[in-house]
C-alpha cells in the first residue's frame, strides 16, 4: 500500500492514500476514540511514508 500511515499513541494504525485521506482518518480517530481535536499539523507531523 502505498501513501501515509499514522501509528496512534493508543496503538491504533492509520493509513490513507494521500495527506487529505490520511489526514481525515486521523482528525476522525481522535475525535471518535480520544474525544479530541487534531490539527492538520499535528496530524501531518506524525505521518510517515508507506
Amino acid at each position: 500500500m502505498s501513501g501515509k500511515t499514522i501509528q496512534c499513541p493508543c496503538g491504533y494504525t492509520l493509513h490513507g492514500h494521500t495527506d487529505d485521506e490520511v489526514v481525515r482518518a486521523a482528525q476522525e480517530h481522535a475525535r471518535e476514540v480520544h474525544a479530541m481535536e487534531l490539527s492538520r499539523e499535528q496530524a501531518m507531523s506524525m505521518a510517515r511514508p508507506d
